[in-house]
């Protein structure tokens, strides 16, 4: 089981090697130079599983591709580029079998305008790249495998109007990814997955002509975690998730004298964790809530500024043997400033404040 598992490792980090020399050996016409250190680090992993006179096969020029195009003319200019890559590595032994599965995309756009004509002038530019990797291992008496997929891409967009004194650009961003992994052996077996995404996006312009300018940027982040044991006694999981999103916006207008401004954050989360045996059940889980903004506008005679926070939570603990408890917390808010200037300077302003708390709890014994 050691040499399989050093095997592995080796193999996983030969395989990943492989997928970054395979792409950068299609870009470079396909140097057979790769080949060549391939077949040396072969004879060397082939040596360290000698002792389980196992099998190693690797193989990374299954596919492996890359393309690049370039299109001009006198006021445009697009070029793209896509590359491909695969990597695989599989031992076998008398007992036990392993393999690390890889693969690899990416691609870069980029498109140009020029309007000469009308002081106009245009560029778009995109990025993507996607990863994935898999490994499993097969013995006897136990099974286990990993799974891990990647997912980025990023996008600019740019606008310059230089009649109309406007540019505008727009840029968004996002990264996905995903694990799972599986044990399972004579007597337990054990999961855990994972998955992520995050993203943001800012959009800008700013109209010089008009003397305004504003300004969007929101962002969001989604996670799940999911983990279960079991053997023949007990079992145990935890669930978790957590959903997050903010947003800032920004506007101003000079002409006439007034701007805005708002910042806030939406989050929920959730988290569930229990086990049980042949005995007892134990259970708890926590769900909670927060929102919170601030937002302030100023005009030419008045202003407001103001805050806001709410949040939710909930917590519950249930046992078949033991006291079982529930909780529910639920809280919001309010802070806010007003002032109004007038000609004849009667000025005013106000200050208000809100407050609202509620609170339930409850148990239950057994005894």
């Amino acid at each position: 089981m050691k040499n399989v598992l050093r095997t592995l490792t080796i193999t996983g980090g030969l395989a990943a090697s492989l997928l970054i020399g395979a792409g950068a050996a299609s870009a470079a016409g396909n140097d057979n130079s790769l080949l060549n250190g391939e077949h040396d680090l072969l004879e060397r992993l082939n040596f360290l599983g000698s002792e389980d006179n196992g099998i190693l096969v690797i193989d990374s020029q299954k596919d492996a591709d890359s393309n690049v195009n370039v299109e001009s003319t006198e006021d445009a200019y697009q070029s793209n580029l896509d590359a491909d890559a695969s990597a695989t590595a599989t031992y076998e032994g008398e007992d036990e079998t392993a393999s690390v599965d890889t693969d690899g995309d990416a691609g870069v756009m980029n498109e140009t305008v020029a309007d000469e004509e009308n002081d106009m002038y245009s560029s778009t530019a995109e990025a993507d790249a996607e990863g994935t990797v898999g490994a499993i291992y097969e013995g006897k008496d136990e099974t286990a495998s990993v799974d891990a997929d990647g997912d980025a891409g990023v996008m600019n967009e740019t606008v310059v109007d230089e009649e109309n004194d406007m540019y505008s650009s727009t840029t968004e961003a996002d990264v996905e990814g995903t694990v799972g992994a599986m044990y399972e052996g004579e007597e337990e077996t054990a999961s855990l997955n994972a998955d992520g995404d995050a993203g943001v996006m800012n959009e800008t312009v700013v109209d010089e002509e008009n003397d305004t300018y504003s300004s969007m940027t929101k962002g969001a982040f989604v996670g799940s975690l999911n983990s279960l044991f079991e053997n023949e006694d007990d079992s145990s999981y935890l669930n978790a998730d957590n959903n997050t999103t903010f947003m800032n916006s920004i506007e101003s207008d000079d002409e006439n004298e007034s701007s805005t401004f708002a910042l806030g954050t939406d989050s929920a989360s959730f988290l569930a964790v229990g086990s049980e045996d042949d005995e007892n059940e134990n259970h708890a889980t926590f769900m909670s809530a927060l929102s919170a903004w601030i937002k302030a506008e100023q005009m030419e005679d008045s202003s407001y500024l103001g805050t806001e926070v709410d949040t939710t939570s909930m917590l519950g603990l249930e046992s078949e043997e033991e006291d079982s408890f529930f909780s529910m917390l639920d809280a919001t808010a309010n802070l806010w400033v007003e002032s109004t200037e007038n000609e004849e300077e009667n000025d005013s302003s106000e200050l208000g404040l809100n407050l609202d708390l509620g609170l339930l709890a409850s148990s239950e014994s057994k005894n």
